[in-house]
């Protein structure tokens, strides 16, 4: 199996080399880091980033399948995948459980620039199902400079501090999404709320091997 991953950070790469480790350890990987994508995206817009992801995207995508971990990018790579369905979108499995919690979703991002492309598609796995669905946005952006700065404990911290801050202890929501793939590191001291916590690197790494066993075996017949 042959697998490939574009990053928008270079710890990403640690977080989902560790999961290929467990999940898929003989599996061949390229991990391409493009942070000037997101630079770009949140200055400028995705448009301005369209032919630069596609490219990128175009040149991994001779692997068996290929994950998108900026949730940012998400619509791009929606985009890319109507002809190209080996490719990942790394929010899409979180947001598909996250509907199937139950109607009242707790979404917590840390990006102004991930907002839209993470309601939209939110949305979007609602209306799979019957119920009406209550999404409450939590914004965790004092957690950002953090992240930046290589403070994943402080980073943590802070998505933890806002998120009980914003707890409505009468009407606790049936699950707490965790947004961007990097928020995952705030799941475990989030557990004791009783809530599940949702976040996507292993639910998207999980999709990823899916896509690529499918694609392998297309391919050998």
């Amino acid at each position: 199996m042959n697998i490939a991953f574009l990053h928008t950070a270079q710890v990403h790469v640690e977080t989902f080399e560790a999961l290929v480790q467990e999940l898929a350890p003989q599996s061949k990987r390229t991990h391409h880091v493009a942070p000037e994508l997101l630079a770009s995206a949140q200055t400028d817009g995705l448009k301005s980033i369209t032919a630069q992801t596609f490219e990128i995207l175009e040149k991994l995508q001779t692997t068996d399948a290929v994950l998108c971990t900026c949730s940012t990018l998400g619509p791009l790579v929606d985009s890319f995948a109507q002809t190209n369905p080996n490719v990942v979108r790394i929010d899409r499995p979180l947001m598909e459980a996250a509907v199937k919690s139950g109607p009242k979703i707790l979404v917590a991002i840390c990006l102004e620039s991930t907002r839209n492309a993470t309601l939209a598609l939110l949305n979007d796995c609602a209306k799979e199902t019957e119920d009406p669905t209550s999404i409450e946005v939590i914004m965790c952006d004092a957690a950002w400079p953090y992240f930046e700065a290589g403070d994943m404990t402080a980073f943590s911290a802070e998505i933890d501090r806002a998120i009980r801050q914003s707890i409505d202890q009468d009407n606790t929501p049936d699950c707490i999404a965790l947004a961007q793939a990097s928020m995952g590191v705030a799941t475990d001291v989030l557990r004791d709320l009783g809530i599940p916590i949702l976040s996507s690197p292993m639910l998207a790494m999980q999709r990823l091997l899916t896509v690529a066993n499918t694609s392998s075996e297309e391919s050998t017949t």
